[in-house]
This record gives structure tokens, sequence and C-alpha cells, in this order.
């Protein structure tokens, strides 16, 4: 499952990164450079290879694969820069042996710039009406609700204290409902009766959107 609801011209333009980065790894392959700053950028750009095809296979797992193209251009420029790309591509010493990732430099000496850019895209915004900024479903179905406790063998405790609550809103919501929202009143009184913690609850909710 993709970490973006992903359109057919997102997975088009991926496709040309693809080529794109595939293309220049493979002039990097034939040059026998050892230069720190020739191993830096090859390192960068096979992982940005990595995680455009993660992308295109729908395994991508957080925020920064889509944009790791991006985030290479800050660190590394490209041929017309736009004002971040100009700010940022001095920041990054790419003459230092074990460079950090791309993902690590997002997350520390880039930090900044990277979240304004994610943070304002059309897929991070469409995202976040889905799922919490810690990537929890706001809302999942019943179904996916009843298999995610069945896997984690928790529905058959679920279903005895529906059967045998004096509280009629309970059992009308878990009859009736199509969906839930993480902190609705029956998902809250369930996890108070099965003793469940906020992250075992926040568990359950991202394994249900899977289902």
């Amino acid at each position: 499952m993709s970490f973006y609801n992903l359109t057919k011209d997102d997975i088009e333009y991926l496709q040309y990164l693809k080529k794109k980065t595939s293309a220049k790894l493979a002039e990097y392959d034939t040059n026998t450079s050892t230069s720190q700053l020739y191993l830096n950028r090859k390192k960068h750009l096979q992982e940005c290879l990595n995680s455009i095809s993660e992308c295109l296979q729908g395994s991508d797992t957080d925020k920064y694969d889509y944009f790791l193209d991006d985030i290479y251009d800050m660190v590394w420029g490209n041929s017309s820069p736009n004002e971040v790309v100009v700010q940022t591509m001095n920041k990054v010493d790419k003459f230092q042996p074990d460079i950090p990732t791309l993902k690590e430099i997002a997350q520390t000496v880039l930090k900044s710039e990277v979240e304004t850019h994610i943070g304002s895209s059309p897929l991070w915004i469409e995202r976040m009406k889905e799922y919490t900024e810690n990537g929890v479903p706001k809302v999942i179905s019943i179904r996916q609700a009843k298999l995610a406790l069945l896997e984690a063998d928790l529905l058959d405790d679920v279903e005895e204290f529906i059967s045998k609550t004096d509280d009629r809103r309970v059992k009308i919501s878990w009859e009736y409902a199509t969906d839930f929202d993480r902190y609705n009143d029956i998902i809250l009184a369930l996890q108070k009766q099965l003793g469940l913690t906020n992250q075992e609850v926040d568990d359950l909710f991202i394994k249900a959107k899977t289902l």
C-alpha cells in the first residue's frame, strides 16, 4: 500500500524519474573515479532509484520516498536551480566520508526546507485528510476493524463485551456503524475494557487500513 494516493500523472512522473536516474547511474558505473564526491553522489542516486522503485511498486513506507529526487536536488543542485535549491545546495558537506543518506539529511540539516516542501504538496495535503501526522488512519470501516481485531485475537473479547454491556449506544454503534473514527466513544470504551494503550490502538488502526 503506497504512502500517498498516487494519480496516473504521479506514476508517469515517477517512471520518468526512474528512467532519468537509471541513466545517471549507468554513467557513474562506467566511471572508475574513487573521489569521495563521486562516491557520495552515486550513493544518493542509488538511494533515489530505490525509493522511486518502491513508490512504483506501492511499497514505499514514509513521506520522503516520493520526494527523494527533490531532496537530492536540494543537496546536489540541478541545471536550473530554484530559490530553495540555491539556498540549500551548500548546506551539506558533500566531501565527507560516510555521508548521511538523503532521508537522514531531510530529517536533520535540511529538515526545515524539506518539511516546507512536502507539507505544501497536494499529495501531503490529501493524505492529511485521511491520516494523522503520525500515520494513524483517522477513520476505518467496521469490516477493517473486525478483521484487525480478529488478527490480534481480540474479536471474541470485544464481542463478549458488547453482548454484556448495558450501554445501548455501544451496542447500536457496534451493530449499525459503517466506520469508526479513532476517537469514537465505542473505540475509547473498548480500549479501556481491553486495557490497550494508545499506541496499541493506533497500531490496530494502522493494520486495519491495510485489510
